[in-house]
C-alpha cells in the first residue's frame, strides 16, 4: 500500500470487536457486503477524506477483505462496503464481532471482479502481527494526543483573547486621552476669548 496509508484488520472476531470499540475517527471500515469477512481497516493520513481514497489504496483494501473472506474469496463481482468508523454502531444484543451503522447514507461501495493475487501477495510481505493488547494502548496514545492538542488549542484562543482584550482597552484609554486634549483646547480657548473681552470691557 502507499506508505502514506496503513491497513489493519483483525484476526479473529475478538479482536474485530477490540477494533470496532477502539477504532480511530479518521478509520475508514471495510468488509464483504452480506458476507462473513475479516474488518479491514484504512487509517487516513491528514487531509484525506474517504472520497479521495486513492483508486489504488482503494483497490488494496478490497483485495484484502475479499482474500480474507471465505465465501468472497470463492466468489466473483464482490461487493465491498466501507464506511468512516464513527459510522459503526454496536448494539449490546449483537455477537462478537458484528456491528451495524448510524446511518446507512454514509455507507460507499466498490466491487472486486476478481482475486489479484499480486496485490494480496503484496500486503502479506508488509504485514506486522502484534498482540491483542497493542489495539487499546495506540487507541489510548492517540486519545492522550488529541487532548494534549485540544488543550494547546483552547490555551492558543485564551492568549488570543486576552491580547484582543488589551488591545481594545489601550485603543479606549487612547480615545479618552485624545478626548481630554480636546476637552482642554476648547477650556483654553474660551479663557482666552474671555480675557479679551475682559481688556474690551476696561478700555
Amino acid at each position: 500500500v502507499n506508505p502514506d496509508y496503513v491497513i489493519y484488520m483483525g484476526r479473529d472476531k475478538f479482536e474485530n470487536e477490540l477494533l470496532i470499540k477502539y477504532g480511530w475517527n479518521k478509520d475508514v471500515w471495510f468488509h464483504v457486503d452480506d458476507l462473513s469477512s475479516a474488518h479491514v481497516y484504512l487509517r487516513l493520513p491528514k487531509g484525506v477524506k474517504i472520497d479521495s481514497i486513492p483508486d489504488d489504496v482503494l483497490e488494496d483494501c478490497a483485495q484484502l477483505v475479499k482474500a480474507n473472506s471465505i465465501q468472497g474469496n470463492k466468489q466473483k463481482n464482490v461487493r465491498i462496503v466501507y464506511t468512516m468508523w464513527k459510522n459503526l454502531k454496536k448494539r449490546k444484543s449483537m455477537e462478537v464481532g458484528q456491528v451495524g451503522f448510524h446511518d446507512t447514507k454514509e455507507l460507499k461501495y466498490t466491487r472486486v471482479e476478481v482475486r489479484k493475487n499480486e496485490i494480496v501477495n503484496r500486503l502479506n510481505k508488509t504485514k506486522v502481527e502484534k498482540e491483542s493488547d497493542t489495539i487499546k494502548e495506540a487507541w489510548e496514545g492517540y486519545q492522550r494526543k488529541r487532548r494534549l492538542k485540544e488543550k494547546r488549542r483552547k490555551k492558543k484562543e485564551m492568549e488570543e483573547e486576552k491580547k484582543r482584550i488589551e488591545k481594545a482597552k489601550k485603543e479606549a484609554e487612547l480615545r479618552e486621552y485624545k478626548s481630554l486634549e480636546v476637552d482642554e483646547g476648547d477650556l483654553n480657548t474660551d479663557q482666552k476669548l474671555t480675557a479679551e473681552e475682559f481688556e474690551d470691557d476696561f478700555m
